[in-house]
């Protein structure tokens, strides 16, 4: 397939300097599913800080006795 193809006028390699390029940026659709992984996913972190602090105030106390 050439650059130039009638059936696919937008099926072009980008030239340098306008990778990416497009008038202004676009917000993706945000669905339920979205929100239940983000939700997770911060539980997830909470939940592995929370055993952090653990694990150094064990250390801690362990260190002073």
């Amino acid at each position: 397939m050439s650059e130039r193809d009638p059936e696919h006028p937008r099926d072009v390699r980008a030239g340098p300097g306008d990778a990416g390029a497009s008038d202004r940026p676009d917000h993706l659709p945000e669905t339920p599913q979205d929100r239940r992984k983000g939700r997770s996913a911060t539980k997830l972190f909470l939940v592995l800080l929370a055993v952090a602090v653990i694990v150094v105030l064990v250390l801690n106390w362990a260190a002073v006795v």
